[in-house]
C-alpha cells in the first residue's frame, strides 16, 4: 500500500510578454552555453487543457497536480481545484538560482516544496497517458517501479542540444560512479538488475558484464517516479555539484539532470522491477500522420512527444497530434472551467 501520490509538471507559456521580456533580458546578462537558448526547450503544443484531461481519466487514484510555472497561469484552468497546487519558481527556488530557464534546475529542486508527497512522478507536458495506468506500475509499498537496465553513452553530435545531453549524461553517471560499484552493487540487488520483467532489455545489461563501471543506464522518455527523500539525500550528499548546476540560468555542460534520481534509487535497490510502457515518438513531415493516427486508435498505453522537424512544420505535426488527442478526450476535465 502506498502513500499520497502526486504529479510534479513543469510548464511555461512561452508567449507571455512579462516572460519573453525578462527572457530577452536574460540572454545579455547571464551567460550560456551553445544551444542552451535553442527553441525546442521552450515550443509549445498548446494542448494542456487535453493533457489535464488525460490524467484526470486514465489516472484519477493521482492525489494532486502540482503545476510548476515560472508565473503564468492557463487561462482555461480552475485554480481553487482540490487536486491541483500552483507553484511558481518563486515560491521554492532559492533566490541565487532565479532567474532560470534551465528545466534540469526546476526539476532537481522540487524537494523544496513542501507539500509535496514523497511520491511523485516527474511528468512533461508532451507525455500523455492514452490508456487506464494503475496506481501499481508507478508505485508498490512506497517504492517506484521501475527498469535497471544498462546502457552506453554514445559521443555522438547530434546538434548542441543533444551534444549538451551526453555531458549530462556523464555528470550523472560521474556521482553514480563515486558512490558505488558496479558488480558489488549489481550483486547485492542481482533479482532487480536481472529480472525477468525486462524481457530482452536484459541483454543490453548482460551484454557489458565485462566492464566493471556503469559506463551508462537506460532512460525510457517515459514520466518517472521518484522520491523526494532520495533527492532530499542526493543534496546531503553532493551538495556543490547540485549547487554548481542550479546556478546556470540556461541549460549548460555542467547540468545535471532528474534522472540522477532515478539512478541512485535503482543502484540503492530501493524500487520495483516492472517493464517500461509507452512509444517515444520522434516526429517529423515522414512519420506524424502515422503517430496520431496511433493516437486516435489507442494504440498506445502513453506517448511522449517530441519533434524531429523544422519550425515552418511544427505547426502542421501540432495540429494534426492535437487533433487526435481532441479525439480520444473529447469530455472537459473538471480542471477546466
Amino acid at each position: 500500500m502506498n502513500g499520497p501520490i502526486d504529479i510534479v509538471l513543469p510548464w511555461l507559456d512561452d508567449h507571455d510578454p512579462a516572460w519573453q521580456a525578462e527572457f530577452g533580458e536574460s540572454l545579455g546578462k547571464y551567460p550560456r552555453d551553445e544551444g542552451a537558448d535553442a527553441n525546442i526547450h521552450f515550443e509549445s503544443w498548446g494542448n494542456l487543457h487535453l493533457w489535464f484531461r488525460a490524467v484526470e481519466k486514465f489516472m484519477p487514484w493521482v492525489r494532486r497536480i502540482v503545476l510548476i510555472t515560472w508565473g503564468h497561469v492557463p487561462a482555461f484552468l480552475r485554480t481553487d481545484h482540490e487536486k491541483l497546487l500552483i507553484v511558481r519558481h518563486r515560491d521554492y527556488l532559492p533566490a541565487e538560482y532565479l532567474p532560470t530557464y534551465n528545466s534540469n534546475v526546476i526539476e532537481l529542486n522540487v524537494h523544496r516544496i513542501k507539500e509535496l508527497a514523497d511520491n511523485f512522478i516527474l511528468f512533461n507536458d508532451d507525455t500523455f497517458p492514452l490508456a487506464p495506468v494503475a496506481e501499481s506500475y508507478y508505485f508498490q509499498d512506497n517504492l517506484p517501479c521501475d527498469e535497471a537496465v544498462e546502457g552506453i553513452i554514445v559521443p555522438k553530435e547530434e546538434g548542441a542540444v543533444a551534444h549538451m545531453a551526453r555531458y549530462t549524461q556523464i555528470n550523472n553517471l560521474m556521482v553514480i560512479n563515486r558512490h558505488f560499484e558496479k558488480r558489488v552493487m549489481q550483486k547485492e540487488h542481482h533479482e532487480k538488475w536481472f529480472s525477468p520483467a525486462y524481457g530482452n532489455l536484459l541483454e543490453r545489461t548482460e551484454s557489458l558484464a565485462y566492464w566493471n563501471t556503469l559506463g551508462g543506464i537506460h532512460d525510457p522518455h517515459m514520466a518517472n517516479p521518484l522520491k523526494k527523500s532520495t533527492l532530499a539525500k542526493l543534496w546531503e550528499l553532493e551538495p556543490e555539484v547540485l549547487d554548481r548546476c542550479s546556478r546556470n540560468h540556461f541549460r549548460a555542460h555542467t547540468d545535471m539532470t532528474q534522472y540522477l534520481i532515478r539512478y541512485w534509487q535503482l543502484c540503492t535497490g530501493q524500487f520495483v522491477p516492472r517493464r517500461t510502457e509507452g512509444k517515444m515518438c520522434l516526429m517529423d513531415k515522414s512519420n506524424y500522420l502515422e503517430y496520431a493516427e496511433g493516437i486516435r486508435q489507442g494504440s498506445y498505453p502513453m506517448v511522449s512527444m517530441n519533434e524531429s522537424c523544422t519550425a515552418e512544420e511544427f505547426p502542421l505535426i501540432k495540429k494534426a497530434i492535437n487533433e487526435a488527442l481532441a479525439e480520444l478526450l473529447p469530455d472537459k476535465s473538471s480542471f477546466e472551467k
